[in-house]
């Protein structure tokens, strides 16, 4: 008798995304869903659609929508839909804000929801990017990750020397709120000429990647 009671009021139909709150890094893509419901037996096509609201300038971000439309009838009476959020090298490092609006075609009824886009990344660097030793010696070099607009997360290191001549320690390290920037130390044991390890970081999603360089020359 309860839900009998509340279907007295007019049909309409429930709008929800998630998450509500998301971080993207720059160079890498992030995924919404979205979910469709009908009150009190609404049947018929539901459209949607979602912007980006805030801030005015969204240069570097670009949506794509996996699905349009969310069919309701009396033995389909919820579905959902995706879409997802890329952000370029150039995005802004600020909060933005995605508007997601549905409509249902035969009444004309609109609903609209937000969510939340923390758009932030992560450096790095070495010093020094060069280094000469004598032959025997051991090269150095500090190995520096730093997040920025709260980026969080592992960072994995990858380089392209054998274990046995580079190594870097910490690895993998872990970005927070707390640690905005942590150094690792590379060490190298050449025999002899110029050598160039190249150094690349990336979380645990695998993007975006960020490469430095360090020559050491053994003379």
């Amino acid at each position: 008798m309860g839900a009998q009671a509340a279907c007295t009021k007019k049909q309409d139909f429930t709008l929800t995304v998630s998450p509500t709150i998301a971080s993207l890094a720059r160079g890498s893509t992030g995924a919404f869903g979205i979910t469709i419901a009908s009150v009190c037996g609404l049947t018929g096509d539901i459209g949607w659609g979602v912007a980006l609201t805030s801030p005015s300038s969204t240069t570097g971000l670009a949506i794509h929508q996996n699905t349009y439309h969310v069919l309701l009838s009396s033995t389909h009476t919820s579905g959902g839909g995706s879409f997802t959020v890329s952000a370029s090298q150039t995005a802004a490092l600020t909060t933005y804000t995605l508007t997601v609006t549905a409509r249902d075609t035969t009444l004309g009824l609109t609903h609209s929801v937000t969510a939340s886009l923390i758009i932030d990344d992560f450096t790095l660097t070495a010093n020094p990017t060069s280094v000469k030793v004598a032959t025997g010696q051991t090269a150095f070099s500090t190995i520096t990750v730093t997040g920025e607009n709260g980026f969080s997360g592992t960072i994995n290191y990858s380089f392209n020397e054998p274990s046995y001549v580079c190594n870097l320690q910490p690895d993998p390290v872990s970005l927070s709120s707390i640690n905005t920037s942590i150094s690792s130390t590379l060490s190298c044991n050449f025999s002899s000429g110029t050598n160039t390890v190249n150094i690349s970081a990336a979380p645990n999603s695998g993007s975006p990647i960020r490469s430095v360089t360090v020559t050491i020359t053994v003379s």
